[in-house]
């Protein structure tokens, strides 16, 4: 059993696939299939199920995966101790990041990281909330970014996104420069989802509203060009907003609506350094861009 023939298992079963995890590793998906086939036959185990419908993990893969990711984590460890002895950063560091974050705040994240530790690979997974959260858990990902509180995991806080109104130039109310809530709870309103929802409503109800909420939507390229033909209004946040806005204006909500980022972890304590070198540098980004 080699430490290569257990990244190929961790490749297939993360992307669900021979073939993708072929190109990530540098084998044809014959040659997945053999280092698979061989993993299984030392360890007298079946580790994976084929049929039409993919691959699964079995019962017993899943038992022999947690040892796996395990293994390949302290490897790394390993690898990234013997490099700072030798005065040489290296290591790999899995990031989960939700779309705001690795649009408008990753790619400056990832080149002060970079001129600083040449030597650290990132690697970016992007997905939802709830995604990220697993990733995390399950091992898939070293770290991912997070709305706080997030008392499932070790976090740093990042940054405050605040939620501004967005309504059209056209708007009666567009030339305040901030607005109760209660003075929007008749407009048509363009519920955000993808997780931004649940601070919309939890406002709502603190202030006993009631929206009158005539879409929800996730996209929020759809919201703005809705809200940009005068279809209705929306509350966002900032760092999903575009640096250009065309006929949309933004009004501070009155009282304040937020969201606090954070980097969360399943360890503080026992991330590998290559990780909290990662924390340590994106804690330094404090500004929207």
């Amino acid at each position: 059993m080699t430490i290569f023939q257990l990244q190929v298992l961790v490749e297939v079963v993360n992307s669900g696939s021979f073939t993708k995890a072929g190109e990530k590793m540098g084998l044809s998906q014959s040659g997945v299939s053999h280092t698979i086939s061989s993993l299984e036959s030392e360890l007298d185990i079946t580790l994976l199920s084929r049929n039409r419908n993919g691959i699964t993990v079995t019962d017993s893969g899943e038992r022999i995966l947690k040892h796996v990711r395990n293994i390949l984590e302290h490897n790394e460890k390993l690898n990234q101790e013997r490099g700072l002895i030798k005065g040489i950063e290296v290591g790999k560091v899995k990031v989960g990041a939700f779309s705001s974050v690795s649009s408008q705040l990753f790619p400056k994240i990832l080149k002060d990281f970079k001129k600083k530790h040449p030597g650290i690979e990132i690697e970016l997974y992007e997905g939802g909330y709830d995604e990220i959260k697993n990733w995390i858990t399950s091992g898939i990902v070293d770290i991912g970014f997070v709305t706080l509180p997030c008392p499932d995991f070790d976090t740093e806080f990042i940054l405050k996104d605040d939620l501004y109104i967005v309504l059209s130039k056209e708007h009666p109310l567009s030339n305040h420069q901030t607005l109760i809530l209660n003075q929007i709870e008749q407009e048509p309103f363009i519920m955000p989802k993808a997780g931004c929802e649940i601070l919309v409503k939890k406002s709502f109800k603190r202030e006993n509203i009631k929206s009158n909420t005539a879409f929800e939507i996730s996209n929020n390229n759809t919201i703005l060009a809705m809200v940009e033909q005068g279809i209705g209004i929306s509350i966002v946040p900032q760092l999903t907003l575009p640096k250009m806005l065309n006929n949309v204006v933004l009004v501070k909500p009155e009282p304040p609506i937020f969201r606090e980022i954070g980097l969360a972890v399943n360890s503080l304590k026992s991330a590998p350094p290559a990780v909290k070198r990662f924390i340590e540098s994106t804690k330094k980004i404090k500004v929207i861009p």
